[in-house]
């Protein structure tokens, strides 16, 4: 079995492609583990007082900081998280981005970015929950949204 790995710029999400001569049970077995890995890595743990709920990435609206803790806002709640925003920073997909000091959001949540003059204002679908975008991290969420396939 050969890999191979093509970074570039150009492509805006990762993508695996597999070449078989046959369908056979190697390849079903590999495209199962394929699948289990990318399950894992799209759900997280979060804690509301003593109980556990399994998160999926999806849905997460934004990760914040509040006195030391870290928190996964979903549209209904917000789930106490036992990492630090920069180890989610590095580990979460590419649809999340640090918009401040103290937050990460999910891009496929966006409603609209709004100016006003307290600052640049995030909404978010299906909740009243928004949040505030630093001046340092503007542009790079602008550039985000512009390359965002809808």
């Amino acid at each position: 079995m050969k890999i191979k790995i093509d970074i570039s710029p150009e492509y805006h999400e990762k993508e695996i492609v597999i070449r078989s001569p046959k369908d056979d049970e190697e390849l079903a077995k590999l495209v199962n583990d394929i699948q289990n890995i990318e399950d894992s890595l799209n759900q997280i743990n979060g804690y509301i007082g003593e109980t556990v709920y399994s998160l999926n990435l999806k849905d997460i609206l934004f990760f914040e900081t509040n006195d030391r803790n870290v928190f996964a806002h979903t549209t209904n709640n917000a789930f106490l998280i036992h990492y630090r925003l920069y180890e989610l920073e590095e580990n979460l997909p590419d649809n999340f981005l640090r918009i401040s000091k103290s937050s990460i959001l999910n891009l496929n949540e966006i409603v609209s970015l709004t100016r006003s003059v307290t600052g640049n204002l995030i909404q978010f679908k299906n909740t009243y929950k928004t949040l505030y975008v630093s001046r340092r991290f503007l542009k790079e969420l602008k550039n985000r949204l512009d390359k965002r396939k809808f």
